[in-house]
């Protein structure tokens, strides 16, 4: 394996990766970013269309949402001269409340996604997902961002909680200059 390939890998699985990142952090121009300007998104039966249609359709779905995560995993990469084949398994948490009972969504599949290099830069050009696996569960919180933990940290209390956020006020923002 040449170093252009290590690099193109490498700069692929930082999109899928920047991709559960701007979805759980509600980074609209992130997420954005992981396709080209004409890429695509199938979602079927929920979405199929431009990848600008797609996250205005999910946007306002995601941020009524308590809380998600996404995961992937499982990252085959196929590069063929500027172009690559891609398959990543996923998996989501989706926690929504109603009348003051939390419910988490979770379900799992496969990306397979067409990836393009342009002026340097790889990209989603189509994406295609697969849903294979959905269940939902009733929500038992151990930690409670709205409590800042504090049964957790009862027993100090000088602990500062770094509490998670859902946008760019998140602290990993500081860390991460992205």
């Amino acid at each position: 394996m040449h170093t252009d390939e290590i690099a193109s890998r490498l700069a692929i699985t930082e999109v899928l990766h920047r991709y559960c990142r701007g979805m759980d952090r509600m980074d609209k121009e992130l997420t954005r970013a992981c396709w080209h300007a004409d890429g695509t998104d199938d979602h079927a039966p929920l979405y199929v269309g431009t990848a600008d249609g797609f996250l205005d359709w999910l946007w306002p779905v995601h941020a009524a949402m308590v809380l998600t995560r996404h995961r992937i995993t499982n990252v085959l990469i196929d590069i063929r001269d500027g172009s690559a084949g891609v398959e990543s398994y996923w998996e989501v948490t989706l926690r929504s409340e109603t009348d003051g009972r939390a419910v988490d969504v979770r379900s799992g599949g496969r990306y397979v996604d067409d990836f393009e290099q342009r002026d340097g830069r790889w990209a989603i050009v189509h994406r295609r997902s697969i849903r294979e696996w959905s269940r939902a569960d009733p929500v038992i919180d151990l930690v409670d961002p709205a409590q800042g933990q504090a049964g957790i940290i009862a027993n100090n209390p000088e602990a500062r909680v770094t509490l998670p956020r859902r946008d760019r006020r998140d602290y990993s923002y500081e860390v991460l200059g992205l």
